[in-house]
């Protein structure tokens, strides 16, 4: 059988690009350059549980739409928006725990000082006094991942004022401080304060000790690993 010129060209080609030299064959691969996951990000909420505020954690895609995000993980998918110090949910309905969990959580933020939000304006932490527990850590929240240097940081609503702070690892006092809030009660006042630790799991508790004997009263586990 007679081949014609095209075939034979076309087997020659085929057979120059699988051939190999002496240094053997030579494959060049080109590979697009891959873009990391952006990091999750740790944001705080506050979710009413049997009648009282407490924080908690998620951790959610990195975004710039802090609030919003933080109103997602409350189930809540209304737009926000934020100016002159008001964060406006445009949200028609919300039971009275929602709007507590809403006011709580976005009033965190530096740049919001008050809440509009199923038609009440001008809302803040005080109208919420009720679910608030005597003592409220805010900072660290629990589960939260910190620094060898950290804050604890809330409000509370104690005899004399007085808090006893304490790091706690498995099972051992390895650190404790005694602050005094802003306010006693009947009155809620802020406290601070700030530690240096080694890495690893530990539980901060803090708690008003009893005017009797000194025993824990109110006290607050919240359970934090330090970075290395």
């Amino acid at each position: 059988m007679k081949l014609g010129l095209p075939f034979l060209t076309a087997v020659a080609l085929i057979a120059a690009g699988c051939g190999s030299s002496s240094h053997g064959t030579v494959v060049t691969v080109t590979t697009s350059p891959v873009t990391p996951a952006p990091k999750p990000m740790a944001v705080t909420v506050f979710v009413v549980d049997q009648g009282t505020l407490h924080p908690k954690l998620e951790r959610v895609p990195s975004t710039r739409a802090v609030a919003r995000a933080a109103l997602g993980i409350l189930g809540i998918t209304a737009p926000v928006t934020i100016d002159g110090g008001t964060a406006t949910v445009d949200l028609a309905k919300a039971t009275n725990d929602q709007v507590a969990e809403i006011v709580y959580t976005l009033t965190q933020f530096p740049s919001v000082q008050r809440v509009d939000v199923a038609g009440r304006a001008g809302l803040t932490r005080d109208d919420f006094a009720a679910y608030v527990p005597p003592i409220l850590v805010e900072t660290p929240a629990p589960g939260a991942d910190v620094q060898q240097t950290f804050r604890v940081s809330g409000t509370a609503s104690v005899f004399e004022a007085t808090l006893v702070v304490q790091l706690v690892r498995e099972g051992t006092v390895i650190s404790k401080q005694t602050v005094t809030a802003s306010e006693g009660a009947p009155g809620r006042g802020t406290f601070d304060a700030t530690f240096t630790t080694t890495p690893g799991a530990l539980v901060v508790a803090v708690f008003a000790p009893s005017a009797a004997d000194g025993t824990p009263q109110h006290e607050v586990d919240v359970p934090v690993t330090v970075a290395p």
